[in-house]
């Protein structure tokens, strides 16, 4: 009986094994006679393509899919010139999508003078409409196709580089599928017909990440410049789109410095450090210039939801900001609780003997003293950063006749895998960073002599890991853990590329495509 077990376990693994000959020897047949005519544009191009029709099924064609205003959206809106044509808005906070709006403020509905790239962008838009209908409306669709012509070529670039990688176009295929589900997700492509950031952050992380690694090969100078430009550019949109995103602006500028070594020209070192501190300066000019991000409400959460939450003694930990240890009773409360134990915007008994006592400097210098609670609220974060969609916001218009706040579900596969399966730890960006490492770092070297371009993707996905724990940071000191989704995007985004180039990397490795 134990032999005709074995015997039996013996076939089935004969079958396996020819099956994966068959497999391999279609697979060689099918690379030798697409060898000539496979090249990263080809793979990038038809990712591209899908991705347009993808987008287009999206945002262009009913059910139009969109992502509802939270609450946040009125300063950009009024910045715009733009408000909602419904009188009675609140049921629709959160809950649906509206595609139009009406381009004429009365006296009541005051402007506001605010400027950023963002701004700028959706202003566009609305000259764009006004330009076609000619109506007192704004279609936001106009927003959305400038978004959409501005995502097609950092798509591109962005698939090109990762193709590059490989030779073989088995595995070229796999690489572009996996990028057309991970980068044309509907999480991603509905903020194109909103007036969040998100949109326009997607599309300059792509440009910079893309135009970034196109230095990993050996270009001609007229390349270069054209890479070069396309980098400073998109980082420039995105330093002056919001002020928490001026971080990235300085830690691209390292990335440029480190761009000299990839020519050995005086002309090019003298462009690449006076790029480098050209950022450095527009970067500290957007966080002098540009509205803050948070609000007094922020603040009451940097402590109540953030060190206070994560203290094992609240007491203790308000004694060391001079605030009386009989605040505690604050500790895990938000002013977006149903009932409020406080509302942190008009709470004046508070001001004195509270806010006053501490500033966003003494809570960064807190989580210095105290890295282990900086941990832990980083874990905290990267859980927030891997849902990039905003759980309590709904995809549809209300004519639609859905339920409040409906998601749609096509085109979702990422998203719902990294929601509901992912490892959604600081424990995995640990893990990807150790990837990176041993998958990228074998060829880096510091050697004048040698050619420094076998060290840009190293360079490129550690300045995307910056990126992320910048906009964490900036997230947790400011306002603890309650606005994570709110400012926590480029994270989600930045995990989301790093996961994609460590899968990229070990499928070439293991060599079974």
């Amino acid at each position: 009986m134990k032999q005709t077990n074995e015997t039996n376990t013996a076939g089935k693994l004969n079958i396996i094994v020819q099956i994966f000959k068959k497999l391999r020897d279609y697979r060689e047949k099918i690379n030798r006679q697409m060898e000539k005519r496979y090249s990263p544009k080809f793979i990038a191009s038809w990712t591209t393509g899908l991705a347009a029709v993808l987008l287009c099924l999206m945002l262009f064609v009913p059910n139009y899919l969109g992502v509802a205003d939270d609450g946040s959206l009125s300063k950009v809106m009024r910045a715009a010139g733009l408000n909602y044509i419904q009188s009675d808005i609140d049921h629709i906070y959160n809950n649906y999508f509206v595609r139009t709006y009406s381009n004429v403020l009365t006296d009541f509905q005051k402007g506001d003078n605010s400027v950023s790239t963002h701004i700028l962008v959706v202003k566009a838009a609305v000259w764009l409409d006004n330009l076609c209908t000619g109506d007192k409306y704004f279609d936001i669709r106009f927003l959305s196709l400038l978004y959409s012509i501005m995502y097609i070529p950092a798509l591109w670039l962005f698939m090109k580089q990762a193709c590059c990688m490989v030779k073989k176009f088995s595995e070229g295929v796999v690489i572009g599928v996996f990028g057309l589900l991970i980068f044309a997700d509907v999480s991603y492509l509905t903020y194109f017909n909103s007036f969040y950031p998100e949109a326009l952050w997607y599309v300059c992380i792509l440009y910079c990440v893309g135009a970034a690694l196109a230095f990993q090969r050996q270009n001609k100078l007229s390349r270069d410049i054209l890479y070069f430009l396309i980098l400073v550019l998109s980082a420039l949109l995105l330093i002056f789109s919001k002020q928490q995103c001026a971080i990235a602006g300085i830690l691209i500028a390292v990335f440029v410095l480190k761009l000299i070594f990839v020519r050995k020209h005086w002309l090019w070192n003298v462009l690449c450090i006076m790029t480098a501190l050209f950022l450095t300066f527009t970067s500290l000019t957007s966080m002098v210039r540009l509205d803050s991000d948070f609000d007094q409400r922020s603040k009451y959460h940097a402590m109540t939801r953030g060190v206070l939450f994560q203290s094992d003694d609240p007491a203790a930990t308000l004694s060391e900001f001079g605030i009386d240890s009989s605040y505690e009773m604050l500790t895990d409360t938000s002013s977006y609780d149903y009932l409020p134990f406080v509302k942190a915007e008009n709470a004046d008994v508070l001001q004195k003997e509270f806010y006053d006592q501490y500033t966003i400097s003494d809570i960064s210098m807190y989580y210095v003293r105290h890295p282990g609670k900086l941990f832990s609220m980083l874990d905290v974060a990267t859980r927030a950063a891997f849902s990039i969609r905003r759980s309590y916001c709904g995809n549809y218009e209300e004519s639609v006749g859905l339920p409040a706040q409906a998601r749609s579900l096509f085109w979702s596969g990422w998203s719902t895998f990294k929601e509901n399966s992912a490892p959604k730890t600081i424990g995995y960006i640990v893990i990807l960073v150790i990837g990176i490492i041993m998958l990228y770092g074998r060829s880096y070297s510091l050697r004048p002599s040698e050619n420094r371009r076998s060290t840009v993707v190293l360079d490129t996905l550690i300045m995307v890991l910056f990126i992320c724990l910048s906009q964490a940071i900036i997230s947790i000191v400011n306002s603890g853990d309650a606005e994570l989704t709110q400012h926590c995007f480029l994270m989600g985004c930045g995990i989301d590329m790093m996961s994609y180039f460590v899968l990229v990397e070990i499928l070439h490795k293991l060599n079974i495509l």
